[in-house]
């Protein structure tokens, strides 16, 4: 863990929530982050938006607790640390024409409130906030949850979750045993856990055998230093899959972890993984 990350730990995230409201330096790193990013990906693209306030995905959030969107920005209903990310906005783009025929999602980290884990939402936070925003939203589809926390698990309609530690591949793979998903069945892998890179890459060889061709896998959460990493790693799996990393920026916020990877397997072909260790 970085000096920085323990830090706030022990400020208990009053140094993210300075940088977040202020994030002074942050024109400075995007400017070098970008231009790191242009050596291996020289295209971008630039969308200006106007926000729908009256997103059914940002609602089911809301209905939830989920802090992957919110109906109207900055409300003071807002009990976490952190602002609330905008991640429906881009998710609304890109499944709502798809929200009747999906069938299947799975989604790595169901919200612990343990606040001794990493990662955690707090003790506010509410287990599988998410799971039962996509269930709400994929109205056929079954969803699977997983996470490192046991006592977080549980069962509802077209809800099972299982225990895994996305760190282990051995245990990604026992997940997968016990879940009893077939290879090429899964039309969207969200990866909300961790938030670490390593974490990351180790969940995504494990799992993204299990998506369809053309399916996609969403990385949330991605800071500036694991943005620059996934680009690089990414790159090296060539033509097996095409990627794309997404800023999402909100007014009077600093970006910082507002952040996705998205990751479409090329209809017929496989990932080959390259070896970094």
């Amino acid at each position: 863990m970085r000096v920085a990350d323990k830090l706030d730990r022990v400020l208990n995230g009053r140094l993210r929530r300075i940088f977040w409201r202020f994030g002074a330096a942050e024109p400075v790193r995007e400017r070098i982050e970008n231009r790191r990013l242009r050596k291996c990906n020289p295209f971008a693209m630039e969308i200006v938006y106007q926000r729908n306030e009256a997103s059914v995905l940002a609602a089911l959030c809301e209905r939830y607790g989920s802090d992957k969107g919110e109906v109207c920005s900055g409300r003071k209903t807002n009990p976490r640390a952190w602002p609330t990310h905008t991640y429906t906005d881009f998710y609304e783009m890109l499944f709502e024409q798809k929200r009747e025929t999906l069938r299947s999602v799975i989604e790595c980290g169901l919200g612990t409130n343990n606040p001794s884990r990493a990662s955690s939402m707090g003790t506010t936070g509410k287990p599988g906030a998410s799971l039962r925003v996509w269930r709400d939203y994929f109205p056929h589809a079954d969803i699977v949850g997983i996470d490192i926390d046991k006592d977080i698990l549980f069962a509802e309609d077209r809800i099972r979750t299982y225990y895994c530690d996305q760190t282990d591949a051995q245990c990604v793979q026992e997940f997968k045993r016990a879940a009893d998903i077939p290879v090429d069945s899964v039309d969207v892998i969200v990866d909300d856990g961790l938030h670490e890179f390593h974490a990351g890459r180790c969940l995504f060889e494990n799992t993204f055998d299990l998506l369809k061709a053309d399916g996609i896998y969403v990385i949330e959460d991605v800071t500036m230093r694991d943005r620059q990493a996934y680009a690089e790693y990414l790159a090296d799996c060539g033509r097996q899959l095409s990627f794309q990393i997404v800023k999402l920026h909100r007014p009077g916020v600093a970006l910082w972890d507002n952040s996705l990877v998205v990751i479409r397997k090329q209809a017929g072909r496989q990932a080959a993984f390259t070896d970094r260790s």
